[in-house]
């Protein structure tokens, strides 16, 4: 695909260019600013991740969620250009254009940069504007400072990234010591690169991220969030767990997670190996099983487990008897330190809490178990269950009776509707008084309903006439 390098000068500095020989598609809205650059007299390439998905092949190009574009027009010339952009960014040369083809709402567009020092190990002090030469030896991997001319169909590579993607390699730019200490994200980026690609970590590259791992305390709840969520829903989360450990990275990110290594896991079968090695396989088992997984799910995979420290230490015998409330405890403690929406802390708390509740189905009330398989979630949950029970001892008895009885519940909801047998109001017209007898009332009904034992209003009205009025 890729042909002959040849060089030229491009704003007074020497660059190498690599022809290729087949085309880049990209959106209408990418070709009709650059479009819009180049009559105005300016460079402009594509530059990042949609260059490097494009060299990876077409199965990485269809993956590809948004193009950036790099050029030598100044923030004033771009804000002239695209009146229509936000202007956010400006300061640092950026600006975003609003599009509708692309999976992206923003196509982002910056003037070619060199960053001043980094102040906050996360954000520069200040920008020169430059050529694209310092624009790509700025960037954080090697991988991700490509850049593609859609005028020559050329590649320009000035950081040697076309051969670490030939070698299926992340390294960082430069000195990776450096690379780290300005925008201490970067250590998490790599490891997701590394697990999203299926590429290694160059040496030098591994070496410098555990040297500076403490430094990941300095990013904000909401970026290492948006990392981590990427990695668990991505397609190789349990290597991107074992990397976070073998890197130093978790003991700073996710200390309770770090706390289940070494931890005997009383309550799985024998061989199962400790917590640790058991939350491996579950997350691991879940990628399998499901190859797209909402994010919710993702995370309740990896803490389904995380409240076993506690349960162990408050027993003497060790047998983690309720450790799906601490653990739902926990979950909700990260997810607040996270920043994530209460929302979904709530839908991973309470999986992380009923995921077991599954080995008491068969000794389960029939109301009892209608309850537990009506609840909103519930086929998230169940998909959670099945990835346990498999990585635990393969047994599905349990994942399969409710899979069944859930599946029996959605057909029969669709003919059916979910309408109640008797209300609140009905009770009034029965002479009854509101208060805490309602609840009472309504409840049994519905038990009586679930099980089959009333199957209409008129039968619900006669019990609660013989039973609770007069």
């Amino acid at each position: 695909m890729l042909k002959a390098t040849t060089e030229t000068r491009v704003l007074g500095q020497t660059t190498k260019w690599i022809r290729t020989d087949r085309p880049f598609n990209f959106p209408t809205s990418v070709r009709q600013a650059l479009q819009i650059l180049d009559d105005a007299g300016h460079i402009a390439y594509i530059v990042g991740g949609s260059v490097r998905d494009f060299l990876l092949g077409p199965e990485w190009t269809k993956k590809t969620k948004d193009h950036d574009i790099a050029t030598s027009a100044s923030p004033d010339d771009l804000v002239r250009l695209f009146p229509n952009a936000v202007t956010v960014g400006k300061a640092f040369g950026v600006i975003k254009v609003p599009v509708e083809d692309s999976r992206s709402p923003f196509l982002e567009i910056a003037t070619f940069r060199k960053d001043l020092e980094y102040k906050d190990h996360r954000h520069p002090t200040g920008i020169l504007f430059a050529g694209p030469t310092e624009d790509a030896r700025r960037r954080d991997f090697s991988i991700n400072g490509l850049f593609y001319d859609p005028k020559t169909a050329r590649i320009l590579d000035v950081v040697d990234g076309i051969d670490d993607l030939r070698k299926k390699v992340i390294r960082a730019i430069g000195n990776p010591m450096e690379r780290f200490k300005e925008d201490a994200l970067r250590l998490l980026r790599a490891v997701r690169f590394s697990t999203y690609l299926g590429f290694d970590l160059d040496p030098a590259t591994a070496d410098a991220i555990r040297a500076r791992a403490r430094l990941i305390s300095k990013v904000s709840g909401e970026r290492v969030r948006d990392e981590l969520t990427l990695m668990w829903t991505g397609p190789r989360p349990m290597k991107a767990l074992k990397l976070l450990s073998d890197l130093g990275l978790l003991v700073h990110i996710l200390p309770e997670l770090d706390k289940l290594k070494g931890l005997e896991n009383f309550q799985n079968s024998p061989g199962d190996g400790d917590v640790w090695s058991h939350t491996l396989k579950v997350v691991d088992v879940l990628a399998k099983q499901n190859e797209a997984r909402m994010p919710q799910l993702a995370w309740a995979a990896l803490l389904q487990d995380i409240g076993k420290p506690i349960a162990a230490r408050r027993s003497s015998k060790k047998n983690f008897n309720a450790h799906e409330l601490d653990g739902a405890k926990i979950a909700k403690d990260i997810g607040e330190r996270l920043k994530m929406a209460k929302s979904d802390i709530d839908v991973i708390a309470w999986m992380v809490e009923e995921h077991l509740k599954f080995r008491e189905v068969f000794q389960m009330r029939e109301s009892t178990l209608q309850r537990f398989i009506r609840q909103p979630g519930f086929d998230q949950l169940l998909k959670l269950y099945r990835a346990e029970a498999t990585a635990t001892d393969g047994n599905l008895a349990f994942y399969e009776f409710c899979a069944s009885r859930y599946d029996e519940y959605q057909k029969r909801a669709k003919l059916e509707g979910e309408a109640k047998l008797i209300s609140g109001e009905d009770l009034i017209q029965l002479g009854l008084s509101p208060g805490p007898k309602f609840s009472e009332i309504l409840r049994t009904i519905e038990d009586l309903a679930l099980e089959k034992k009333l199957h209409s209003k008129e039968e619900a009205l006669e019990f609660v006439v013989k039973n609770f009025v007069g």
